[in-house]
């Protein structure tokens, strides 16, 4: 590609990210009121539990390197993993339901199959849905008595596991297309993972998960929400019921910060009308795990030739 068009694309993702950040945090966001809030609770004694919450974000990345390396049974560097996957984060950012974050991951890729990073990338998907549902599983049993939420989460967890480690079959029918198959738009069988590569991966994604939702306990307690062990426990229930209820909403690919703000207000008012706080925690999650490597995925990609 030549040098100019290469530096129009790059304007072009720099102007949609800074639009998109701006758009979610003042237009769509009471950014103002929630900044005086955090500023407001910006004390020594709770600092660390800021610093705590920030270290999540790299361990949750980090999680995610291990399960693309897997996948992708490549001698990549870790670092290159990483820029991988910031870089996908960044192009996720301005395309629609973040269906171009394997474009941003095939970049700093040395595989020229492209078609093979969409798929795995797929797959890593399926995992991290398929384990988010199963830790759900047992949440929603023990916090209300709805057999209809029960059976909803136990239904699409049943999908998302047969669809993840079943993929083979799925590919069957991706590959008997003869025009995906004439433009070499499919996966060969033997690029698919292993069962024994595809459980080490869905145990990594049910890890991610867990840090993830206990992130929002971390913040929500530097908001000042708590109430003892036994507290802390049903505050990191409804953390997981709040990634639970964005994980099986239709409007998943489509939701933007005020949307999770009011999903998490509904989850979280059995537990607390500090629904400031609530809505700070959700924004400080949106920043500090996607906007910041989204950032930083942008230099990478500004630099990368």
């Amino acid at each position: 590609m030549k040098r100019p068009i290469l530096l129009v694309l790059k304007l072009i993702l720099f102007i949609l990210m800074t639009w998109f950040i701006a758009n979610q945090l003042f237009i769509k966001n009471d950014f103002k009121t929630q900044y005086s809030y955090f500023l407001l609770n910006l004390k020594p004694e709770r600092a660390w539990l800021l610093i705590l919450a920030i270290l999540m974000m790299p361990v949750n990345w980090g999680l995610e390197a291990i399960k693309w390396r897997m996948l992708l049974k490549t001698k990549a560097s870790f670092s290159n993993l990483i820029k991988s996957i910031v870089a996908g984060i960044t192009i996720g950012f301005v395309t629609p339901g973040r269906s171009g974050e394997f474009v941003g991951r095939a970049m700093f890729l040395d595989d020229d199959n492209k078609a093979k990073v969409f798929y795995l990338s797929s797959i890593g998907g399926l995992a991290q849905t398929a384990a988010s549902l199963l830790i759900g599983i047992p949440v929603v049993y023990f916090w209300r008595d709805v057999p209809f939420l029960f059976g909803l989460v136990l239904g699409a967890a049943t999908i998302y596991l047969f669809l993840y480690f079943r993929f083979d079959l799925l590919n069957k029918l991706i590959t008997s297309v003869s025009f995906l198959r004439k433009y070499g738009l499919v996966i060969e069988h033997k690029d698919l993972p292993a069962i024994g590569t595809q459980s080490a991966v869905l145990l990594l994604s049910g890890i991610r998960f867990l840090v993830y939702s206990l992130q929002y306990v971390v913040l929500l307690v530097f908001f000042g929400i708590s109430g003892g062990f036994i507290g802390l426990l049903l505050l990191w229930v409804h953390a997981i019921i709040f990634l639970l209820a964005q994980t099986v909403s239709p409007m998943m690919p489509l939701l933007d910060i005020s949307v999770r703000g009011g999903i998490a207000l509904l989850v979280f008012k059995g537990f607390t009308d500090n629904n400031i706080a609530v809505l700070c925690s959700v924004m400080l999650v949106w920043l500090i795990n996607l906007v910041l490597p989204a950032l930083g995925g942008y230099l990478f990609i500004l630099r990368k030739k």
